[in-house]
């Protein structure tokens, strides 16, 4: 946990809330990955990044297609 002297005195109680709440919700967001079952992490970086890139994760996956559909 951050000591009292890590904290700059002249912050606002809404900043303190703020820098709070980021620091609470990394440290769920990092316990949820590591609840995960190993197998199923590759499944979460796969919806992860298709979030974050949908028209390429489209493209990626056309394209694995036609190479199936060719063999």
């Amino acid at each position: 946990m951050a000591d009292e002297s890590s904290v700059a005195p002249t912050a606002t109680p809404e900043q303190r809330i703020d820098r709070a709440s980021k620091a609470i919700r990394r440290m769920a967001e990092d316990d949820a990955l590591q609840h995960l079952p190993q197998h199923d992490r590759w499944l979460h970086h796969l919806s992860e990044a298709t979030r974050a890139a949908p028209f390429q994760s489209l493209a990626v996956a056309f394209l694995l297609g036609a190479f199936l559909a060719r063999r």
